[in-house]
């Protein structure tokens, strides 16, 4: 019977069947041996869980002091009753119903009063209303600014009655009251104790009373907890001759335990050391398949069960961190940094494939702290030292150093690395990447030497890009506003101001229009730069755009066209001089050609004399000539302008030019009937030059003198050596020359105001030939005058040649 029973039964089957047995005759021994005890101890236990009970009583009686002063303290705070004070109106709708919501506190009735601050009463909770002791205590309490509290008599006992004044920081006294009162009664836990008021000298024992641990608003009451003078206690009794009996039959008790827990255990833990051998030997050789027999007792296979079911949940983690390890692996391998794993103590346990590529290194190279040997030297300790410090400190740290490539150069590599963390906050492993810095600082390299490049092309093409928010009115010009107009702007307004008065509407209406249309505008306009600066030409082109916050920006080029529009003026300057040279030709190839004609049709005639024949014929090769000389101009100045011209370079002597000129020019001068003055240095003035130009140079200026210069006027010609060169000037006081033409003198076409029947005739082509044949020379050319009617001067200023550069300036002889 009792091997089927123990037999193969399960383990809780057969311990809840021993502890059946094992109960039962604990029953019938403890209550043989406790009768005679519990008669003998009642009485003493009794009394000290009366003590017991007195005291934990005093601790509730403590808590609910601590409640109603609490809540009462509560109630005070409260908004309703500070508005209450100040509007009497309201306490029938909102404060009588507040109160009268508290008409217990811990369970405890209590009777609740709101007073002014002479102790009328405002609202109360609608209990039984205070008595006259109760209230003149009260206006003694305000009087005296006081929160005394009181124990009075009641037809139904003792009652606690206290205050809490209320003050709001308005007046120094206090602005009303909350009074109140309970039963002592009410607050004593057990209705065989009761609360009292300890009388000075009482020295009653504990057992029959016990001191509450009362707030400090209820201090001074001295209240105490004791037992009814009704209540009786047991009293005790020595039970020391009994436990002999106990402690035998607590012995047998333990030997039987002891007996039939052995029999167990041995059977129990045969099963247990086999399923902990087999949990000691799971993993040794990774995560298997292999899982636990199901034999034993019931509990021990339900247990092997449970280990095999947490063994397959393991096993399919298992295969799913393999299977994002992998994957992980893969992407690492895929991204172009090197990357890394790193232990929680810093010791690196895996790189990537970009790691091994770029070093040359083997897996086995990178072993311990192998990493090391891929560092330059000089900044290695550096990286060992916020290596660690970012291992202590546990926070991610970014880092830039050299790494040595398979090629043995260096390259900066910038570093990142972070803490992988545990779901309990601890570090599981450090996750570190290097980017390979050497295409960034090239991209960077070449982004700043294009951006250079786009500067200088913006600074030589004196070219500024703007943004203009058109919400807020801020512009943004590029750095090189300043270098254009002088001054840089920030709003858009001091931009306006800059415009010519002229040019505004034109600029907003192209402007407005562009924003209305969300397209571009186009204009040229005038803008005004720094103090004292010319006003600049502008030419101003904008398209409008979208910011990245969606607001309307307008990106715009702003291109001085000065220059441009000087060549445009210039440009039709010269289309206009030459228009005029143009009818000044035809004029002055159509004088000739009149007496020409005319002789060409009396020689055809055939009735003129011998003598008229001869005159006819000098009329025609006078006007030929004339003719040939304005031809000879234009193929000089066509050919020096296309620089054809040649200067054949020799020694001369600059008196013999000005003496030759003036043999040249001489005719003219005597037929018009005007004095000329020539003074030559003693000594030779020479020069490296061509004859024939030089020449051509000096009769061109004396020509100009004397067509210029009235019948009976003065021209002077002079020569002298000075610091700057060989100086000839010819000084007349014929019509001289405008302030509006004497700085264009030397152009092309260009003669003073003239009528096309003008007697001096020319094609205006003179000075323009002097200037660039006296430049090829390597000297210049200038033209002085005081004005119209008041005479001119030419000055040409020719090189000395060797020896000559080293005598000392002189004069005319």
């Amino acid at each position: 019977m009792l091997r089927r029973l123990f037999g193969t039964a399960s383990l809780a089957r057969r311990f809840a069947l021993a502890a059946a047995v094992l109960t039962a005759s604990a029953i019938v021994l403890v209550a043989l041996a406790s009768a005679a005890l519990i008669r003998q101890q009642s009485a003493s236990a009794d009394a000290l869980l009366r003590q017991r009970e007195m005291a934990f009583n005093a601790i509730l009686v403590r808590n609910n002091l601590t409640a109603l002063s609490s809540r009462v303290g509560e109630l005070a705070n409260n908004p309703i009753l500070a508005n209450a004070l100040v509007d009497s109106a309201g306490k029938e709708t909102y404060l009588a119903p507040f109160l009268r919501g508290m008409r217990q506190i811990n369970g405890i009735p209590i009777q609740l009063m709101l007073t002014d601050f002479e102790g009328q009463e405002i609202a109360s909770n609608g209990a039984a209303p205070f008595g006259s002791e109760e209230l003149v205590w009260l206006r003694g309490q305000l009087a005296a600014n006081t929160e005394q509290p009181l124990l009075v008599g009641t037809a139904d006992g003792a009652r606690l009655v206290a205050i809490r004044l209320l003050r709001y920081a308005r007046t120094s006294g206090a602005e009303g009251a909350v009074m109140y009162s309970v039963r002592l009664a009410d607050l004593a836990p057990v209705d065989w104790t009761q609360l009292s008021r300890r009388a000075s000298g009482d020295r009653r024992g504990a057992a029959a009373s016990i001191a509450i641990d009362q707030p400090p608003q209820f201090a001074a009451l001295g209240l105490i907890l004791e037992a009814k003078p009704t209540h009786v206690a047991a009293a005790l009794s020595d039970p020391a001759p009994n436990y002999a009996i106990i402690a035998a039959i607590a012995l047998a008790l333990a030997g039987s335990v002891f007996l039939l827990a052995s029999r167990l255990a041995f059977g129990l833990t045969r099963d247990l050391r086999r399923l902990e051998h087999f949990a000691s030997n799971v993993g040794e050789d990774g995560i298997s398949d292999q899982r636990a027999e199901l034999v034993g007792s019931t509990e021990v296979t339900g247990l092997a069960r449970s280990i095999n079911r947490m063994l397959d949940r393991l096993y399919l983690q298992h295969r799913g961190i393999l299977h994002e390890r992998k994957r992980f692996v893969e992407l690492a391998n895929t991204i172009p940094q090197l990357a890394w794993i790193a232990e929680p103590d810093g010791k690196i346990s895996w790189y990537n494939d970009r790691w091994y590529a770029y070093t040359g290194a083997a897996p086995a190279q990178m072993e311990d702290s192998g990493w090391m040997a891929w560092h330059d030297p000089d900044t290695l300790p550096a990286v060992r030292e916020a290596w660690q410090a970012a291992i202590a400190s546990g926070n991610p740290a970014q880092m830039t150093f050299s790494l040595r490539g398979a090629d043995g150069c260096y390259r900066r590599f910038f570093t990142s690395v972070a803490p992988l963390r545990d779901s309990q906050g601890r570090i599981a492993q450090w996750f570190g990447t290097n980017t390979d810095l050497s295409q960034l600082e090239q991209a960077e390299l070449v982004a700043r030497r294009s951006e250079e490049r786009l500067h200088q092309g913006m600074v030589a093409a004196r070219m500024a890009v703007w943004d203009w928010d058109l919400a807020t009115g801020q512009i943004h010009f590029s750095a090189n506003l300043r270098s254009i107009v002088g001054t840089q702007w920030d709003r858009i307004a001091c931009a306006w101001e800059a415009v010519h008065a002229d040019d505004v509407a034109e600029l907003r209406a192209a402007v407005t229009a562009a924003v209305a249309s969300g397209s571009q505008y186009h204009a040229v306009v005038r803008i005004r730069g720094a103090a004292e600066a010319p006003m600049l030409w502008v030419d101003m082109r904008g398209q409008i755009g979208i910011a990245a916050d969606g607001s309307a920006v307008m990106h715009a080029v702003a291109i001085d066209v000065t220059e441009r529009k000087r060549a445009e003026e210039a440009l039709r300057e010269a289309d206009r001089s030459k228009d005029e040279f143009l009818a000044m030709l035809a004029h002055e190839l159509r004088n000739p050609l009149a007496p020409i004609s005319s002789g060409a049709e009396l020689l055809k005639l055939g009735v003129l004399s011998g003598e008229r024949v001869a005159r006819t014929g000098e009329v025609i090769a006078r006007q030929v000539a004339h003719m040939t000389h304005l031809v000879n101009d234009l193929l000089d100045v066509s050919r020096v302008t296309r620089g054809l011209v040649s200067i054949a370079s020799g020694r001369l002597d600059l008196r013999q030019i000005v003496q030759e000129s003036v043999e040249q020019t001489r005719p003219l001068i005597d037929t018009r009937g005007q004095r000329l003055t020539v003074v030559l240095p003693a000594d030779p003035v020479w020069v490296d030059g061509d004859r024939t130009r030089l020449v051509q140079v000096m009769s061109n200026l004396l020509n100009n003198s004397a067509k210029f210069t009235a019948a009976g006027g003065v021209i002077d010609v002079a020569l002298v050596r000075d610091d700057a060169g060989a100086v000839l000037t010819v000084r007349d006081n014929g019509s001289g020359i405008s302030a509006q033409l004497l700085p264009n003198i030397f152009d092309l076409f260009t003669q003073g105001k003239r009528a096309l029947d003008r007697s001096q005739g020319g094609l205006g082509l003179g000075l323009a030939l002097v200037k660039k044949l006296i430049e090829l020379h390597g000297g210049s050319v200038a033209a002085a005058s005081a004005g119209v009617g008041h005479g001119s001067v030419m000055t040409i200023t020719l090189p000395l040649m060797g020896e000559d550069r080293l005598r000392p300036a002189s004069g005319a002889a």
